[in-house]
């Protein structure tokens, strides 16, 4: 795979400027929330004072906190299966030029075709770069697909799938093709890397092979590459390895989650109700659902869809009008334009670095 990207297309997918796009949509998306909301905005009577205090202060903390330990989580997991090998600094600008990928490219697509590249031009072999981003996919789908039965437990379907009150059947549709999507696909990572990976590579190949989807026909047959690669680098190791590799995940995913209930604690004022376990579990269980969804949304990192989607499935949560706005400005500006903006200014850097003319893509 590396042989055949070449520097022209690396450096048109990296280009900063490519932040326009998601920016501009999710400003539609916040100004279409301004619009829904101004009647409220128009005849409140907002008393700022009463959020500067100690509390907000704290869940805003919280809030940020939670950001550099999903970060740390995502670093940490990748040093583990590098085996030790990147360095602080790598596993930083890995981690940064991935969520920016991530953030510029639809939801579905994401960032695992560069990150494998990422990896190896930090010095990794690029078989090894394979098998870290193949086991890295495998264990966030783990999360999802495991994750939702678990909440399943906890909370009732119509609760779940609930918008401003009322059960969605909509929602529970778009999910429910996300997530058997999801189910195929950790299915199929699972048998590749530890049963048959000769198997599976030989079933994708063959499906591809129909002229209905000779679209992706190519790209198809460079996964079943990568995951036969996978499994060879991987399939061997210890049963502690693949905990912690887990736990790394389950911490991610969770301190990314966490966020939105930080940030609506912060301004909510009867906290009696909000406090509680089951509320708490509810918001985290709606955002897995959100990012479940999001996988149909076409505009990269699915920026304005998921701004107007947020203030339907998780508004009744949050007091109407201004702070409804602030809260998912601030979340939105934890959890997505800083990567934008970081990855901007990384990006034509580590282009220029592994691109120039003294180099080539095959290092």
């Amino acid at each position: 795979m590396a042989n055949q990207t070449t520097e022209a297309s690396v450096s048109k997918r990296l280009k900063p400027s490519h932040i326009i796009l998601p920016i501009l949509f999710g400003f539609v998306g916040i100004v279409w929330m301004f619009c829904s909301e101004f009647s409220e905005i128009k005849e409140a009577e907002i008393p700022f004072e009463k959020y500067l205090n100690g509390y907000t202060i704290l869940f805003l903390f919280l809030a940020l906190l939670a950001v550099v330990i999903r970060d740390l989580a995502g670093m940490g997991r990748l040093y583990l299966l590098s085996e030790k090998q990147l360095s602080l600094h790598s596993l930083f600008r890995i981690r940064m030029l991935y969520e920016f990928t991530s953030a510029i490219t639809p939801s579905a697509a994401g960032g695992s075709t560069l990150e494998m590249l990422f990896i190896h031009k930090e010095g990794v072999k690029f078989g090894k770069s394979t098998a870290i981003t193949i086991i890295s996919l495998f264990f966030d789908e783990l999360f999802f697909v495991v994750g939702f039965p678990i909440l399943l437990l906890i909370l009732p379907i119509d609760l779940l799938f609930a918008v401003k009150g009322s059960f969605s059947a909509a929602i529970l549709s778009v999910f429910a093709l996300a997530y058997l999507f999801k189910v195929v696909w950790l299915v199929t990572l699972f048998i590749g890397i530890f049963i048959k990976p000769t198997t599976i590579s030989w079933i994708i190949q063959k499906v591809f092979s129909l002229n209905i989807l000779k679209r992706w026909r190519i790209k198809a047959y460079r996964t079943a590459i990568d995951v036969k690669e996978c499994s060879r680098n991987m399939r061997h190791k210890s049963i502690g390895f693949w905990l912690k590799n887990l736990g790394y995940s389950v911490l991610m995913w969770v301190s990314r989650f966490t966020v939105v209930n930080f940030l609506i604690m912060a301004f909510y004022q009867s906290t009696e109700t909000l406090m509680s376990f089951t509320t708490q579990v509810l918001i985290l269980g709606r955002q897995l659902v959100l990012m479940v969804v999001m996988l149909i949304a076409p505009t990269p990192g699915a920026s304005g869809f998921i701004e107007v989607l947020f203030n339907s499935y998780l508004g009744e949560f949050i007091p109407k009008g201004i702070v409804l706005l602030l809260i998912t400005a601030i979340w939105r500006l934890l959890t997505y334009y800083n990567y934008l903006l970081i990855g901007a200014v990384l990006a034509p850097r580590w282009v220029s670095r592994n691109y120039s003319k003294k180099k080539s893509l095959n290092k």
